[in-house]
C-alpha cells in the first residue's frame, strides 16, 4: 500500500513519486480525463480555429502588404476575434484551477481512505465545495503574489549581465513554483487563509530547502527533455515528409494551408502534453508536502499511538 505521510529526502521524492502513479496512475488519469476532458477538448478546438485563420491570413495570395492585410481580416472580423479570447481566457484560467486543484484533491483522499477505492464522485463533490476558495487564491496570487514574483525575476534578469543572476534564476524558478505548489496544498487540505497558506508555505519550503529545490528542478528537467522529445520527433517527422512530397510539385496555397494545419495540430499536442505532465509536478509538490507535514507533526506515530489504545479496549 501507498505510504503518504512519510519522512522522505531527496531520493524518495523522485522515487516515491514513481510509486505513486504505479499505484494509482491509470485511476489517476482516467478521472482526470473524466472531469477535464470536456475542457480540454474545447480549448483543443478552439486553438485549432485560431492557428488556422492565423495561418490563412499569414499565407494569404494577395496584392496588398501581410501587416496591412491581417488589420483589415482584423476589423472585419473583430467580434469574432474578440469572443475567441475571451473565451480562450476562461478556459486556460478554468483548465489552470482544475489542473491544479484535482491531484491535490486525490492526494487529500488517498490521505483519508487509507487504500479504500477513490471514487469520481468523491473528487468532484470536493472540487465544488472548493470553487469559491479556488477562485479567491487565484485572485490573491494573480494580484498579491504575481507582481512580486514579477518584480524579483526582473532584477534576476537585471543581474544576468554580470553573470550572477544565472544561477539565481536556477535557484529562483524551482524554488518560487514549490512555494506556490506547497502553499496551495496547504490552502486547501488544511483550509487556511490565503495569507495563512503563503505564509506556511514558505515556511515549509525553507524547512528543506535545497532537498525541494532540487527535487522540482530535476522533475522539471526530466519532463522537459521527455515533452520535448515526444513534441519534436513527430514535427521533424512530418515536416521532412512534407518538405519531401512537395519538392517536384512547387509550393502553392494548398501546401501553406496544410503545413499550417500540421504546425497546429503538433502545437495543440504540445499543449495537451503539458497538461498531462503537470500533473506529475503538483503530485511530485504533494509528495513533498506530505513528508514535511509527517516529519512536523508526526501524524503516523499519533495515529499508530491511537490504535494501539483502541486495541487494549
Amino acid at each position: 500500500m501507498f505510504e503518504l505521510f512519510k519522512k522522505r529526502d531527496f531520493s524518495s521524492y523522485i522515487s516515491d513519486t514513481i510509486a505513486f502513479f504505479k499505484t494509482f496512475g491509470k485511476h489517476f488519469f482516467k478521472n482526470y480525463a473524466i472531469i477535464n476532458g470536456g475542457f480540454l477538448l474545447i480549448l483543443c478546438v478552439l486553438m485549432y480555429f485560431i492557428f488556422k485563420i492565423y495561418f490563412e491570413v499569414l499565407f494569404a495570395n494577395t496584392g496588398a502588404e501581410q501587416g496591412s492585410y491581417f488589420l483589415q481580416y482584423f476589423n472585419e472580423n473583430f467580434a469574432l476575434f474578440v469572443a475567441s479570447f475571451i473565451l480562450f481566457g476562461i478556459l486556460i484560467i478554468v483548465l489552470s484551477l482544475l489542473n491544479v486543484a484535482y491531484p491535490i484533491i486525490y492526494l487529500q483522499l488517498v490521505g483519508e481512505k487509507k487504500g479504500a477505492e477513490i471514487t469520481i464522485s468523491e473528487i468532484v463533490v470536493r472540487l465544488k465545495q472548493n470553487t469559491g476558495r479556488l477562485l479567491k487564491f487565484f485572485l490573491g496570487l494573480l494580484f498579491i503574489i504575481m507582481p512580486i514574483i514579477i518584480l524579483v525575476f526582473a532584477l534576476l534578469i537585471v543581474l544576468c549581465f554580470i553573470l550572477i543572476g544565472f544561477p539565481l534564476l536556477l535557484i529562483a524558478a524551482p524554488a518560487t513554483m514549490a512555494w506556490i505548489y506547497l502553499s496551495f496544498y496547504t490552502y486547501l487540505t488544511q483550509e487556511t487563509s490565503f495569507f495563512t497558506a503563503i505564509k506556511n508555505g514558505f515556511s515549509l519550503l525553507k524547512q528543506q530547502f535545497w532537498g525541494i529545490v532540487g527535487t522540482t528542478f530535476v522533475v522539471l528537467m526530466l519532463i522537459q527533455i521527455i515533452q520535448s522529445f515526444l513534441t519534436m520527433i513527430p514535427y521533424l517527422i512530418g515536416i521532412v515528409a512534407f518538405l519531401t512530397s512537395n519538392r517536384s510539385a512547387g509550393w502553392n496555397t494548398d501546401n501553406s494551408s496544410s503545413l499550417g494545419i500540421f504546425i497546429s495540430i503538433i502545437f495543440i499536442f504540445a499543449v495537451l502534453l503539458s497538461y498531462f505532465f503537470n500533473n506529475l509536478v503538483i503530485i511530485n509538490q504533494g509528495i513533498i508536502y506530505y513528508s514535511l507535514r509527517e516529519e512536523n507533526e508526526n501524524l503516523t506515530s499519533n495515529s499508530q499511538i491511537d490504535l494501539i489504545g483502541t486495541d487494549n479496549e
